[in-house]
C-alpha cells in the first residue's frame, strides 16, 4: 500500500528527526479516528525517541474513555513546539484553542482524509479517498519503520473501525482490510475494541436511543428525521454524544436512503448528522457550511431561535433533498 509519495514521507521523517519536541493536535469533539490516530502517533514517536505531547484542550465523550493511553490526552502542554502535527482536521477552526500553539510553533505538518481545506502546513499529507486518518498514519509509520507496538496497533484499529462504520462505509477499500489484518497480526486487541464500542452500552443510553428511534419521522417515504434535544439528554442522564450511532441505525432501515439527526449542543448551536446509502451527503453538508464524506457528513446550525428554529431549518433542508 503506497498512497503517500516518497518525497512527502522523506520530509516527514526529516521534520520529525529535526524536532527536539513535538506537539500533536486533536480536533473539537474528538472522535474515534481523531483520538486513535493522535494517540497512536504520539506513542509511536515517543517509542522512536522523541519528546511528544498530545494537546488535550477539549473533553472526551464517555463512549471513548476506554481508549488506551488516554491519560496522554492532557492539558499539560507547551505554548509552542519545534514541530506541531495536526491530524484529522481540514480547517484551523476545528482545532480550537490549539491554533495559537500551531501559529507559534516552528514547523507544522497536517495529515487528514477530508477534502483539502484551509489548514496550513509546511508539509500536508491529505488524501480524501482514505476512509480514516488512522489509515494514513498506519502508512506513515509502516513505510518509515516507526515503532508499532500492541497498544499502538489497538489505537489504529479503533480509529479504523469507527470511521469506516465497522468497515461498511463506501470508501472502505481492500487496503483497509489488509491494514486491519496487519494490525491484528501486530497485536491489536480487536475483541477489546469491539466490546467497548458495541457491546457495553449503559441501560440509560439504550433507553435514550430507543426514544430517538420511536420519535423519528419518516419523510417522503425514504428519509428519516430525528432530534436529540437537551431535554432528552437530561431526562436520561446521558451525553449528546450518546446519540452517535442513531443516524446510522435509522439509515440502515429497509427503504430508507437518508437519515438526518439534529443534536442540541447548546442554546444556539445545533449539529446536524447526515447518513446515507446512495446519496452524496457531503455536498449537502458543504452547502450548509459543513463537510464530511459521501455517506457520512454533517454541518452546524447557529440560531438564537432555539431548538424549534433549528429543527425547522434542518427539516426544510431534508425535504429539499431528492432521494
Amino acid at each position: 500500500m503506497q498512497t503517500i509519495s516518497v518525497d512527502k514521507l522523506d520530509k516527514f521523517r526529516e521534520m520529525v528527526d529535526a524536532a527536539a519536541n513535538i506537539g500533536i493536535a486533536s480536533h473539537v469533539n474528538p472522535d474515534g479516528d481523531n483520538l486513535g490516530s493522535s494517540l497512536a502517533l504520539r506513542r509511536s514517536l515517543e517509542n522512536y525517541g522523541k519528546d511528544v505531547d498530545l494537546v488535550g484542550w477539549d473533553g472526551v465523550d464517555n463512549y471513548l474513555k476506554w481508549l488506551p493511553d488516554l491519560n496522554y490526552y492532557s492539558k499539560d502542554y507547551k505554548d509552542s513546539y519545534d514541530l506541531f502535527i495536526v491530524l484529522d482536521s481540514s480547517d484551523p477552526i476545528r482545532i480550537g484553542s490549539a491554533i495559537d500553539i500551531m501559529e507559534k510553533s516552528n514547523k507544522t505538518i497536517a495529515v487528514d482524509h477530508h477534502i483539502d481545506g484551509t489548514i496550513p502546513g509546511d508539509l500536508k499529507i491529505i488524501d480524501h479517498t482514505a476512509p480514516a486518518t488512522c489509515q494514513l498514519v498506519y502508512e506513515i509509520l509502516t513505510r518509515l519503520g516507526f515503532p508499532i507496538d500492541e497498544t499502538t496497533a489497538t489505537l489504529l484499529f479503533s480509529g479504523l473501525v469507527t470511521d469506516t462504520g465497522r468497515f461498511m462505509l463506501y470508501n472502505t477499500n481492500a487496503d483497509t482490510f489488509r491494514i486491519a489484518a496487519d494490525l491484528i497480526d501486530r497485536g491489536a486487541d480487536k475483541d477489546f475494541v469491539y466490546y467497548n464500542l458495541y457491546q457495553n452500552k449503559p441501560l440509560n443510553v439504550f433507553e435514550f436511543e430507543n426514544e430517538l428511534y420511536n420519535t423519528a419521522q419518516i419523510v417522503d417515504g425514504n428519509k428519516y428525521f430525528a432530534v436529540a434535544s437537551d431535554e432528552l439528554v437530561n431526562k436520561y442522564g446521558v451525553q449528546i454524544a450518546d446519540s452517535e450511532y442513531v443516524a446510522n441505525t435509522l439509515r440502515d432501515v429497509s427503504g430508507i436512503e437518508l437519515a438526518m439527526l439534529v443534536k442540541e449542543y447548546g442554546p444556539e448551536e445545533f449539529k446536524v448528522s447526515l447518513r446515507s446509502k446512495n446519496i452524496d451527503v457531503s455536498e449537502i453538508a458543504r452547502a450548509n457550511g459543513g463537510g464530511g464524506h459521501e455517506n457520512a457528513a454533517g454541518f452546524t446550525i447557529y440560531t438564537d431561535g432555539g431548538i424549534e428554529d433549528a429543527t425547522n431549518r434542518a427539516f426544510e433542508i431534508l425535504k429539499n433533498v431528492n432521494a
